[in-house]
């Protein structure tokens, strides 16, 4: 056969190739659109076609420039080699792959850009050299670096694909994966047998042919078909998860593969995780539910088919409680292939769960101290009421009579605060205005002459409607217990951790080191010794936190500190 023929074949092998490997990536994209895997196929297998086009063109040119022409255009072929790897690290997803998988990519694709710069403004890595007989060849510069540091990536590159897929196929649960995996690991294999060929053995022998590595895509595109359709890789798509369904529920579904993969999402995926929802196909469930609940959603469903009702909090949400059911997807073999799961956030819920849950904690002891205090105070005004009655012109009764009026007003302090307590937890936390908080609870503060100094910033807090009793507490507190105290400032400060504290400081007595914490319990203080310590049932219902870190002597210093979920800046 003459060498005219070899050429004429080879290059319709390329042309072939070009037509193959871009329908073969047309179908798997179709499949679901949406997964990062189907797109890195697509991808692969585009790449593929422009180098076999590339490929078919070189040998079709008669003259030296046109020859030089399309080998500058076919530059960018590293980047098959680049998806390629992609393509396989996604599909199965190797221990370690998720946390360093951006130094990977990186690894991967800068110098698949490097290698094709260097192939189409340099000729460091080829030279056109004519034929024999006619037309030209395009031969590697064995000795250039340039050459010798494409040869090893490609040779790296290769080894590592194969080495997956072979761990893939070592790990796999299923008969299926194993063929799917067998079927790959050739597919690769024939391209790199292929590519050694033309790429090393046959121009070491002085054989100068159209590339054969595109035989070797013919014969993958072969395998990956056999895989798709027999064993049915790329099985799970939003095509056989019902799109419709997917896309008008109001609780997010994840459709995912049993090691994790997320295949699918709906809508409504964006709101619950903070996603877009079309960034989560290709990634780790991990990105949106914690390993441990991730791994318990799996062992039950894998025992049971199954699971209902599991809470969680979503990875990166603290503030957002989710809870989650889920169930198997079966294969056409009747073995594990996916799981759906169905994400509803219950947060509104459990705040409300957690209110009551501090009421009724409280209302016990609550009503147990109010009882013993009122009785304490019934008892002292019925003494004071038998001396009036039995004395009734004795000169000390006007001084029993401010007594009696001093208890009655006391009684009346601690009736009222059973109907402020009562009120926690009746009216859901709700975005409010700092400034107008605390400007609300200045005002009704006594006219003391204090001067309140506020320097805050504008912002609003979630918390429970009743904060204004918070800040008012603290003020009064400051008021009547200070003694000496001249002014009082108001101001906050964002910390590192994104928190925003609230810093409430006079210039008065203090607070004793030993009392610091004494002072929010219940039953402790000069009056009711309620008002601090239903401050901090308030506050801990969004979870904002209350401590007192003033020096003794120097005034008292109350912080609150609000977490980065429950501020934000008041929008005007």
């Amino acid at each position: 056969m003459s060498m005219d023929i070899i050429i004429a074949v080879l290059s319709l092998f390329c042309l072939a190739s070009a037509f193959v490997t871009y329908g073969l990536g047309i179908a798997a994209w179709v499949k679901n659109s949406s997964s990062e895997l189907n797109r890195l196929f697509l991808l692969a297998m585009v790449a593929a076609s422009y180098w076999a086009f590339c490929e078919f063109m070189i040998w079709q040119a008669g003259t030296v420039d046109g020859f030089s022409f399309w080998l500058k255009v076919s530059s960018f072929w590293p980047f098959v080699v680049a998806f390629t790897l992609h393509f396989v690290l996604t599909l199965t997803n190797p221990k370690g792959y998720g946390r360093y998988r951006y130094p990977a990519l990186s690894l991967i694709y800068i110098p698949a850009v490097a290698i094709s710069l260097i192939l189409l403004f340099t000729d460091w890595i080829f030279s056109i050299q004519p034929r024999p007989d006619h037309g030209f060849v395009y031969l590697p510069i064995s000795e250039s670096i340039a050459y010798q540091a494409e040869a090893l990536y490609i040779l790296v590159m290769m080894l590592i694909a194969t080495a997956v897929i072979f761990l893939f196929w070592h790990k796999a649960s299923t008969q299926k994966i194993k063929n799917q995996a067998i079927l790959i690991g050739v597919a690769i294999s024939t391209v790199i047998v292929f590519g050694f060929l033309s790429g090393i053995l046959l121009p070491s022998l002085g054989i100068y042919l159209p590339n054969m590595v595109f035989i070797g895509i013919v014969l993958f595109s072969i395998f990956i078909t056999v895989a798709i359709r027999k064993h049915e890789l790329f099985i799970l798509s939003p095509r056989t998860a019902v799109p419709d369904i997917l896309r008008t529920m109001p609780d997010a579904m994840l459709l995912a593969a049993m090691n994790g993969m997320i295949i699918s999402t709906n809508e409504a995926s964006d709101a619950i995780f903070g996603i877009h929802g079309k960034c989560l196909p290709g990634k780790n469930v991990a990105a949106c539910i914690p390993d441990a609940a991730f791994d318990l959603i799996r062992a039950s469903i894998l025992e049971n088919g199954r699971i209902t009702d599991l809470e969680t909090t979503p990875a990166g949400s603290p503030a957002r409680t989710v809870s989650i059911a889920g169930s198997l997807v079966q294969d056409p073999y009747g073995e594990p292939a996916g799981m759906v799961l169905v994400v509803r956030d219950i947060t509104d819920r459990k705040n409300a769960e957690k209110a009551l849950r501090i009421a009724g904690e409280k209302i016990s002891l609550l009503t147990q101290l109010t009882r013993h205090d009122i009785n304490n105070l019934v008892s002292a005004l019925s003494g004071y009421l038998l001396l009036l009655q039995e004395n009734p012109k004795d000169p000390a009764n006007n001084a029993y009579i401010a007594s009696s009026m001093e208890i009655a007003k006391r009684i009346h302090e601690q009736v009222q605060f059973t109907r402020d307590y009562q009120e926690i937890g009746a009216s859901e936390p709700a975005w409010q205005s700092l400034g107008l908080i605390l400007s609300r609870a200045a005002n009704d503060l006594p006219d003391a002459g204090i001067p309140i100094n506020s320097k805050i910033a504008a912002v609003e807090i979630y918390t429970d409607p009743l904060a204004v009793k918070v800040l008012y507490n603290i003020l009064e507190n400051a008021v009547r217990h200070g003694k000496e105290i001249t002014k009082i400032d108001i101001t906050t400060r964002e910390a590192e951790d994104n928190s925003l504290h609230i810093i409430v400081e006079d210039d008065g007595v203090g607070i004793p080191e030993e009392e610091k914490e004494a002072i929010f319990r219940y039953g402790h203080g000069k009056n009711t010794g309620l008002g601090l310590a239903i401050s901090r049932d308030i506050l801990s219902l969004t979870g904002i936190t209350i401590t007192e870190c003033g020096t003794a002597g120097s005034g008292a210093r109350f912080e609150l500190v609000v977490p980065p979920e429950a501020w934000r800046p008041l929008h005007s």
